[in-house]
């Protein structure tokens, strides 16, 4: 998985996201038409942040991955996470 493939599948979605990468962050709007070339590597990123709508919903990398190969959906993602205790806010 890239980062681009995320940045597609966030466009497909209609969500945006928030990569966090030591010493920074980056964003992905779903409706910028727009790919930007200076995106980190998928690797680089520690940690992601999804934002539905007025929730945002923490993601790590591995999650990420399984939502845009298809291995889980995002409402499965979502339901997963409120029964960890770890609400999507």
């Amino acid at each position: 998985m890239t980062v681009k493939d995320v940045q597609e599948w966030c466009k497909a979605n209609r969500l945006d996201a928030r990569g966090i990468i030591r010493g920074g962050e980056f964003f992905i709007r779903h409706a910028s038409g727009e790919t930007s070339s200076s995106l980190p590597t998928a690797q680089q990123v520690l940690h992601w942040d999804l934002h539905i709508g007025d929730r945002r919903l923490p993601a790590s990398p591995s999650d990420m991955e399984r939502l845009v190969t298809g291995k889980i959906s995002l409402d499965n993602l979502t339901q997963a996470m409120s029964r960890e205790g770890r609400r999507p806010e």
